[in-house]
């Protein structure tokens, strides 16, 4: 066994087991509804054989990357994209069209793909989206804000509870949702604004946990911990 190989060896077993941790609870692994009880079960053998030949090919790559590597670099070099092509893709026009037929395709995906499918990309843009204002508040303004959920919290809350109660479409829902949020963060950086540092960081948390906690104490209205 080589040297390289006896380096690399004890890093090759820990990324294996790092893959078979990862992806296993997430993938190999389903939540399925039994009666009124949530049951964990295992995925198809196909879906846990790609699970353990991923694990084996990371545990091979990373024993040999030194001589792949090496054998990679001494490999025919593929053909470079001609300089007409490659100033046509940077072009703000080829770009914008780009753009358009991405947002047909996120448009139209939902229709075919499966329920679990679409939940997951909601889920990815909901966050997606924190994170773009939380990059403004903490980012940009340079405003140690610790309850910026609470604010997220407040739309969903007001989506829901006029969805449900009222019976509100979507598109009424969701503009009065985005307001109710906005009024919420008018209300308290009015005054709050002024603090910088740790006392903004401390107010800020403490308006997070007035939110948490008085919709989970709010049974009668939101369904506490058990939701709506």
């Amino acid at each position: 066994m080589s040297t390289s190989i006896k380096k690399n060896f004890k890093t090759a077993i820990f990324s294996a087991l790092l893959v078979l941790a990862v992806a296993y609870p997430v993938i190999g692994l389903k939540l399925s509804t039994v009666g009124i009880k949530l049951e964990v079960q295992g995925a198809s053998p196909a879906v846990l054989w790609t699970i353990l030949g991923s694990s084996i090919a990371m545990f091979f790559w990373q024993l040999f990357r030194t001589q792949l590597s090496a054998a990679w670099s001494h490999a025919p070099k593929l053909p470079s994209v001609p300089s007409q092509a490659s100033d046509f893709l940077t072009l703000p026009s080829t770009q914008r069209w780009v753009i358009i037929g991405l947002i047909i395709v996120a448009l139209a995906w939902p229709f075919f793909g499966s329920r679990g499918a679409v939940d997951i990309a909601t889920l990815i843009l909901i966050y997606v989206m924190l994170g773009l204002g939380l990059n403004i508040v903490v980012g940009l303004a340079g405003l140690l804000d610790l309850g910026y959920v609470a604010f997220y919290a407040v739309g969903a809350y007001s989506y829901a509870l006029l969805s449900f109660y009222f019976g509100l479409s979507f598109w009424i829902c969701l503009p009065i949702a985005g307001l109710m949020a906005a009024f919420f963060g008018f209300i308290l950086g009015f005054p709050v604004l002024r603090l910088r540092g740790d006392y903004l960081a401390i107010v800020t948390l403490g308006f997070g946990e007035i939110i948490r906690i008085l919709l989970n104490n709010m049974t009668w209205l939101t369904g506490g911990p058990n939701g709506i």
